[in-house]
């Protein structure tokens, strides 16, 4: 038997890389409305992903005790737990499943003070949760996370630029295929880019989001955010049900790809801390999408290349607005059925369009960069006997 818990929190700080808000809308777990957008089931039919793929998730730490992750953890073999020992010597004591560049140790899932300790739990979810008919269903379902904390939002302490740079290196160095990156900084910085070049060099892909700017703020603007800008790097805009740019979604020359996530009336259910689901949207929801799918793709073909796999993007991407890329969709809304078909040399299918959903239009808050606001969680446990 399961019971609903909401739990109200009100939030007042200063936040310019977290990319999220929240609803109490209620979809359809594991068929959401965006699942076909990006034609994840013709995806499915070629592959669900590999174990042996591994999506890097450089964030706040993820709680891999909730159900949807148990199963999906990377552990490093060539390591000993709590030996104290590097035993790989790759520079990280009893790095068994990541490391936190916060905390400069080997425990990366998030701090229960830290506001924004979910996030890369709702993250790792949209990736890799099983099809299981219960929960949420993961884009790549059969994929392996790898856990790197270098997000702490209370001032930002232990969040650094060359954090970010040494944990982008720790990805590649051991063996991370794609590395997720759903932050943002609004200035550019060589502490971080030549990883990110050492990376596309060692054929990692990166994705990372054109980043958020919420109503209150003017809404989604022409600004260009970091990691996303650079052009090593796949940069996600986020889209509303009607695959129209999202209000909040920042945009310009450097949009590469876009992704459904919702706004008002619709959003993205995700894992919370423990058993907890949670709804949301944000151009950090687009991101793992589009990881997810690199993952796919690279279950079938792990030899491909970066640039290779940018190319079948562009040319299969779902055209939205003017003809052709441009600034508000870059090529367009990403379309795994397209592209897994284009890598396998498959005639193409088309992507039905469902129905559009009517749900409460109650909206509770938000975060954004500066905002007081009140969060409301909705929380599933399970009830006990």
């Amino acid at each position: 038997m399961k019971k609903q818990i909401v739990i109200g929190i009100l939030l007042l700080f200063l936040l310019n890389q977290f990319n999220y808000y929240f609803d109490t809308f209620a979809i359809s777990s594991e068929n959401p409305w965006y699942f076909e957008q990006i034609g994840i089931y013709g995806a499915w039919k070629l592959t669900n992903g590999s174990r042996d793929i591994t999506i890097a998730v450089i964030d706040s730490g993820i709680d891999f005790s909730h159900p949807e992750l148990q199963d999906v953890v990377w552990i490093n073999e060539d390591e000993i737990a709590n030996n104290s020992i590097d035993d790989d010597n790759n520079g990280y004591i009893d790095d068994i499943h990541g490391w936190d560049f916060v905390s400069n140790d080997s425990i990366p899932g998030p701090e229960e003070d830290d506001p924004i300790h979910w996030h890369a739990t709702f993250i790792a979810g949209i990736i890799a949760s099983p099809v299981n008919d219960e929960g949420i269903a993961g884009v790549a379902p059969n994929v392996t996370i790898m856990d790197i904390r270098v997000l702490k939002s209370d001032n930002y302490q232990g969040t650094t630029l060359k954090g970010l740079g040494d944990a982008i290196r720790y990805a590649v160095d051991n063996g991370a295929d794609v590395i997720n990156l759903s932050l943002q900084y609004y200035s550019e910085s060589e502490d971080y880019h030549d990883d990110i070049v050492y990376a596309i060099e060692n054929n990692v892909a990166i994705v990372s989001i054109t980043g958020n700017s919420w109503l209150s703020y003017g809404g989604g603007k022409e600004i260009m955010s970091y990691p996303g800008a650079y052009e090593e790097v796949i940069a996600v805009g986020a889209t509303n049900y009607d695959k129209e740019k999202a209000d909040y979604s920042n945009y310009g020359e450097w949009t590469e790809l876009v992704a459904p996530v919702g706004d008002e009336g619709t959003g993205i259910k995700g894992p919370y801390l423990s058993e907890g689901y949670m709804f949301g949207w944000g151009t950090s929801f687009a991101a793992p999408q589009v990881s997810g799918i690199i993952a796919l793709m690279k279950s079938l073909n792990n030899t491909i290349s970066v640039d290779e796999i940018r190319n079948i993007f562009h040319e299969t991407a779902t055209d939205l607005g003017d003809v052709g890329k441009d600034n508000y969709f870059g090529y367009g809304l990403i379309n795994a059925t397209a592209a897994l078909n284009k890598l396998m040399g498959i005639e193409d299918e088309q992507i039905p369009i469902p129905s559009k959903p009517i749900y409460p239009a109650f909206i509770i808050g938000g975060i954004g960069l500066i905002v007081a606001t009140v969060v409301i969680i909705l929380i599933t446990q399970k009830k006990k006997s």
